[in-house]
């Protein structure tokens, strides 16, 4: 009788997942409309770019860029060679100016180029030569992040 009773106890303290009878409707869509130009009268300065990259390894890379400006950007591109033929991929935003891009990069090319316009129409251009290195094979990558995460652990208890 005892053993009945705790395993009547058992059982009734586990839980049971129950799924979810009927799919709830997904959230709203976040508003995709663009921010409007915001256009500096009297700006004749070229917006500043500051290339964040520091290495880039065969295939594909993301790249990151600074772009600081008082007018809005209506052009933001980054320029390689891939295949032989020159590809213009577009810099999309990110966080505090910082603007990124997918780029599939293999020797021999080497310079990357980085154009941007603004709003009033002021232009400036910079780049950056690369050594193209290996790929890093998964395991050393893995490595790689262990490290940088005990690293980040220790600085931030302050071993």
């Amino acid at each position: 009788m005892l053993a009945f009773v705790i395993v009547l106890i058992i059982v009734s303290t586990v839980r049971y997942a129950s799924a979810q009878p009927i799919p709830l409707l997904p959230p709203p869509a976040p508003e995709s409309s663009p921010e409007p130009p915001k256009i500096s009268q009297n700006d004749k300065v070229p917006p500043r770019v500051e290339i964040l990259t520091d290495e880039l390894h065969e295939g594909k890379n993301v790249f990151k860029v600074r772009i600081t400006d008082n007018s809005s950007l209506t052009t933001r591109e980054v320029k390689y060679v891939h295949d032989g033929q020159l590809r213009v991929d577009g810099l999309f935003r990110d966080q505090n100016n910082v603007y990124r891009a997918l780029i599939d990069i293999h020797p021999p090319s080497r310079i990357v180029t980085v154009t941007v316009v603004d709003a009033n129409g002021n232009v400036a251009s910079s780049y950056k030569e690369y050594e193209i290195t290996k790929p890093q094979d998964i395991f050393t990558q893995l490595i790689d992040k262990l490290s940088q995460a005990i690293s980040y652990i220790q600085n931030l208890l302050g071993w």
